[in-house]
This record gives C-alpha cells, sequence and structure tokens, in this order.
C-alpha cells in the first residue's frame, strides 16, 4: 500500500496536522477510556439481573463483545479499502459510530426503546462499536511520530491514567449516573472531530480485494503475522473485558472502586516503568527470553489468585510496569494496535482481523467455560488462555 497526500491549505501543514492528530488523540482516548470499560460492565450488569445466573450474564456479555469483534473483522478489508478516497473520512466515520454506540447504549438504558427492544439495542451498540474499530485508522505520519512524543504524550497519559476513576465517580454521583457518562463521552468524541479536519487528508492505495483479504488471512506464507496478532487478541480481551469484570465483582460491584483501582495502576505505571525498564536495560535482562516469558505469564497467573483490591492495583501495577507497549500506556483506547504508528499496509488490515479474531475465540471459550462448568472456571480459563498467548508472543517477539 503506497500512502500519498493531496495538495491542502495552509491549515493542513505538517506542524499543524500533528498538533491536530494530538489533540484529537487526547480528547477520544479519554472519553473512550473514561465510558469504555464501564460501558462493557453496565452491559454485564444487565445481562445478570435478566439471566438465572451471573455466570449466564458473563457469558452473554462475552458472546456481545464478541460480535462487536466479529463485525470488526468482517468490516476491515472494506474500511481499509475506503482509504483510497481519503483517510480522513473514514477517521471521521469511525468516531461517529463510536459516539452512536454509546447514545444508542445510554438511550437504551435510559428506557428510551422500551424493554422488548432493549436487547436489539445492545446487539446495534455491539455492531457500532466494531464498525468503529474496522474504520479507526489513525493517519500517522513521520512528523507526527517525531513531534507527538514527549511531554503532549506525557500529559496526555495522566489524563487518561485519571479518566477510569472520573468515570467511576460520574456513575455514582446521583446529578450524572450512567446515563451521563455515556453521553458526555459521546460529545466529547463529536468534539474531538474538530480536529481531524485540520488533518493532510492522506490517501491509501490498498491492493486487495475483500474475498483476497481472507484468502491471504489463511496464507502458510502470513502465518507468523496472524499467528502473533491472534494471540495478541486473546491477552487484549482478557485485559479489556474479562479483567475489569473480575475487579467489579471483586469489589463487591461498586463502579467507584473499579475507577480508583484502574487509574491508581495506570498512575504508578506511568511514574514507575522508566525506572524498572531502564535498570532492566542496565542490567541486560531485557533482551532475556526467560525473562521476557516470565513477565508475560506471571501477571495473568497473579490475576487468578487476586482476591481484594489491593492485589488488583499490586497485579496491574507489576504488569504494567514490565510489559514492553509500543505505544504508550494506552491499554483501554489502543485498538487499532497492529499498524504501531506507522503507515498502513495490507499486512496491517490482516493483524487487526488476526486480533479480531483471537478476541472472539477467547470470549467463546469464556462463555462456553461460564455456562457449562461456573463463573470462578471460565474466569481461571480465560486467565490461562492470555498467560499462554502472551508468552507465545514474547516467544515470537525474539
Amino acid at each position: 500500500m503506497r500512502s500519498f497526500s493531496l495538495r491542502e491549505s495552509a491549515l493542513a501543514t505538517p506542524l499543524r496536522s500533528a498538533r491536530a492528530l494530538l489533540i484529537h488523540r487526547i480528547l477520544f482516548r479519554f472519553s473512550f477510556a473514561g465510558a469504555n470499560i464501564f460501558a462493557w460492565v453496565l452491559v454485564f450488569q444487565y445481562f445478570y439481573l435478566v439471566e438465572p445466573s451471573v455466570a449466564h450474564g458473563l457469558a452473554r456479555a462475552a458472546l456481545l463483545y464478541a460480535l462487536s469483534q466479529t463485525i470488526t473483522c468482517l468490516a476491515t478489508p472494506y474500511a481499509a479499502r475506503l482509504l483510497r478516497f481519503g483517510a480522513r473520512r473514514v477517521f471521521v466515520s469511525a468516531i461517529l459510530f463510536a459516539a452512536a454506540s454509546f447514545v444508542v447504549l445510554g438511550a437504551t438504558f435510559g428506557g428510551f426503546w422500551g424493554a422488548a427492544y432493549t436487547p436489539g439495542a445492545l446487539v446495534l451498540f455491539s455492531i457500532g462499536l466494531g464498525l468503529y474499530r474496522a474504520f479507526y485508522w489513525i493517519p500517522y505520519e513521520v512528523e507526527v511520530q517525531a513531534i507527538g512524543k514527549g511531554r503532549g504524550n506525557l500529559f496526555g497519559e495522566f489524563l487518561i491514567a485519571l479518566a477510569p476513576i472520573l468515570g467511576g465517580l460520574a456513575i455514582v454521583l446521583p446529578s450524572f449516573g450512567p446515563l451521563g457518562l455515556l453521553y458526555i463521552a459521546a460529545a466529547l468524541m463529536i468534539l474531538s472531530v474538530l480536529p481531524i479536519f485540520y488533518l493532510r487528508d492522506i490517501h491509501e492505495g490498498f491492493s486487495w480485494g475483500y474475498r483476497e483479504t481472507f484468502g491471504h488471512l489463511i496464507e502458510p506464507a502470513n502465518r507468523t503475522v496472524v499467528l502473533h496478532a491472534f494471540f495478541e487478541g486473546i491477552s487484549g480481551a482478557a485485559l479489556l473485558l474479562f479483567w475489569p469484570l473480575a475487579i467489579f465483582i471483586i469489589t463487591g460491584w461498586s463502579y467507584g472502586m473499579l475507577g480508583i483501582i484502574l487509574s491508581l495502576t495506570f498512575i504508578i505505571a506511568i511514574l514507575a516503568r522508566s525506572f524498572v525498564r531502564k535498570n532492566l536495560r542496565r542490567a541486560g535482562l531485557h533482551k532475556s527470553i526467560l525473562l521476557n516469558v516470565v513477565f508475560a505469564m506471571t501477571p495473568w497467573a497473579f490475576r487468578a489468585l487476586v482476591g481484594t483490591p489491593l492485589g488488583a492495583v499490586l497485579v496491574d501495577s507489576y504488569f504494567y510496569t514490565t510489559t514492553p507497549r509500543r505505544i504508550g500506556l494506552d491499554p483501554l483506547t489502543f485498538e487499532q494496535t497492529a499498524d504501531a504508528g506507522s503507515y498502513i499496509d495490507e499486512y496491517t488490515a490482516l493483524k487487526e482481523m488476526a486480533l479480531a479474531i483471537g478476541r472472539i475465540a477467547v470470549c467463546i471459550v469464556g462463555a462456553l467455560a461460564a455456562l457449562t462448568i461456573s463463573l470462578p472456571a471460565a474466569f481461571l480459563l480465560v486467565f490461562l488462555c492470555a498467560a499462554l498467548a502472551s508468552a507465545a508472543t514474547a516467544l515470537s517477539s525474539r
């Protein structure tokens, strides 16, 4: 895939384009990090109320999340082909999909549709988030990578770290509540669209057809790339869906405590990760395959044993300070991981599709375990899958 940009006005100079992207990312990441985790917790709690047990509620939430990833996988080749007409319109469409999804969820829990239409509205919410992930291709450019590093990113990371606690507080405050959080997040997402119009409109020439893309997904020549992304998808779904639900249950179904734990661990990681990684490099341990596998697997083993809020803070702090991150500390919002801040090519689409397939697989495993064995067994099995997938990712990265 080749990238090129059309000649544009002075508003879209490289410097202004980079700043505009940085402003958008801060606004969007903040709103998404403050609402997305709680949105899925709200969905889980709804299913718990209408299902016969908590295990059934977990299974339904996991399957709905799997539906979202299925839409992502199916829509990614189509979204990538649209980039030839300009990344800006695809970019804007993705944000509108995300904002609309949160509005639909807020309207659903606000009783706008009526109880009979709630299941269909939740499916619509899931589809919208799936389309958002398929269409959200960040138009990174060389100058953005150079300008975007430093204080701007550090400020953004601290802001993202505060988003979960602010989201949790918004839910428990009578003046806001869950609906207020969802609507405010949607409004901030729409506001984040404005800086995009100051971006240079990058055009990407995606050369594969729709069916051809799926053919390349199963080609033996691409097996290493696809498997690596598949394993990342497994650990990603365990981190973004199952682990927050586990914390929510551990804390006695407290939205406030969930937000506090997530924010506290991110802040600790931001403050401590440079010190930890610097000393690992100084000791030459960062090249140790064994140590990287240990760092990849042990957090998931500890998560399976955690039973208190303090334990959750310690485990997550250990995880985020030892696990490598290609672009900052953005686990709650960094959906399009495969591009890693580079130009997009055909193999990026394959990676995104494989990521989605990995998330689907672990969701199915967790749902089946919850329905056939027990709720604790479902979490244990998911965390075991994540540990093995993380170890495989650490090994394949060497």
